[in-house]
Order: structure tokens, then sequence, then C-alpha cells
């Protein structure tokens, strides 16, 4: 006889129907009551079963909307300088770029300040829209310093990645990075595919290589679509 607890046969069953891919990311899961009919089980039993998916990450229930299967996330790493393209690859899935911007132009104040250049110095800036199976992943938003990399206008980002790129031509000694939640503006919102006023989360880094300041960027990405991971050990007292 099966000792396994309904909510966990409920749980196993939808989790190996989102694994092959018979409910894919964004479907509709069945919803308690159709749970109940079909599996012969309490509501209660039907509730928690679909609350434990929640909690895991697996699905997403939303109050007066129903419960869906929740878009994978891709894992970036906090403490180190990551190529979107091989995380994206890393979790099986496709990746693709979309090149928005590759262009010559003046520095604006603040990121002629970050790459240590008069204000108003010429720079090289890039936009790129990082996607995932299709769907839109991150902005990036890239300014980098012209004597670091000269050839940097020059490259085909659409099949190699700014950031493999540059990390080919210094190595990077120092990095300094924030991040913080914001809402997706207008136009970052259509470049996306969220609503206005999505949450997003923004990571801003700065790069040192080759003895200088060499690049600032900005990524923007909705919340639900990726997430920073990190790993330390702190120096503890003997």
């Amino acid at each position: 006889m099966d000792a396994t607890p309904l909510y966990r046969r409920i749980m196993e069953t939808i989790r190996a129907e989102i694994a092959e891919g018979r409910l894919p990311p964004g479907a509709r899961v069945p919803s308690e009551h159709e749970l109940v009919r079909r599996f012969g089980v309490a509501r209660m039993t039907a509730n928690r079963a679909l609350n434990e998916l929640a909690a895991e990450g697996l699905i997403v229930r939303a109050a007066g909307s129903g419960t869906y299967v929740a878009e994978r996330r891709v894992e970036v790493p906090l403490l180190l300088v990551p190529d979107i393209a091989a995380e994206i690859r890393a979790s099986g899935r496709a990746y693709r770029a979309e090149v928005l911007k590759l262009e010559a132009a003046p520095a604006p104040d603040p990121v002629a300040a970050a790459l240590e250049l008069e204000p108003g110095s010429p720079a090289f800036h890039s936009l790129l829209l990082h996607r995932a199976d299709g769907t839109p992943l991150q902005l990036e938003d890239r300014w980098v310093n012209p004597a670091f990399a000269p050839a940097y206008l020059e490259q085909d980002f659409r099949t190699r990645t700014p950031n493999a790129y540059l990390t080919a031509v210094g190595r990077v000694v120092e990095a300094e990075q924030e991040i913080e939640a914001v809402a997706a503006q207008p136009e970052e919102a259509r470049l996306l595919a969220v609503p206005p006023g999505a949450p997003c989360l923004a990571l801003r880094r700065r790069t040192f290589a080759n003895g200088l300041w060499a690049t600032t960027v900005r990524v923007l990405g909705p919340g639900r679509r990726w997430r920073l991971k990190g790993r330390f050990r702190p120096s503890l007292p003997a």
C-alpha cells in the first residue's frame, strides 16, 4: 500500500507534468476544485499541495486570477562577473541577443566620473536585450572606456556578449556593484515585455582592468525571471 501522503502525490504529479512540458511556464495549474475531483481528496489537501509547490517556487498563486507555472529563473552569481549567455545556456535554455545600440557618444557626467574620463569625452555605448527561449530576460546598458577596448564597436554582440569580449581583452582585478529594486519605466517595460511599473532588479557594476576603469554597466531584469545568488565565507575571529 502506498504510504505517500495524498498532498505529496498531488505535488509529484504536478512536478512531473511541469518537468515533461505538459505544464509549460505560464500555463494555468489545475485549481483546488479540479484537484479535489481528480484525486478524490479534501480541498484542504489540495490547498496544501499547491501551497507547498508555491513555496518551492514552481508555481505562482495569484488571488482572484488562479495558479500558474512559474517562469524559470536564471541564477546569476552575485560575487562574480558572469557571462549571461553562458548562464542561460547552463540552465538549459536557448540564448539570443538583440543589439539595440552600438555607438560612440559623449559620456554623460555620471559615466565620465565612473570611467575617470573628462566630462563629455567620447566613450563607447551599447544597449542589448538578452533573451532566454525568446523571452526578454535582461536589458544591458553599457559604457566602455575606449582606451581599454578600442575595437569594441567592431564586435558582433549577437554571437558573443560584451562581457565575454571584454574579459578576453583584460582580466578584471576589481569590481564595484550595487543592486536595487526598481519599477520598470515605460520604454524598459516595452522591451522587457512586462507592464509599466513592474518590479525589476537593477544591477550597476563598474570594473577595473588593465590599469584603468574599463566599463560601467546597468543590467535590468524582471524580478520574476532572474535572481542573484552568492556564497561567501566570512572571516571569523580566532
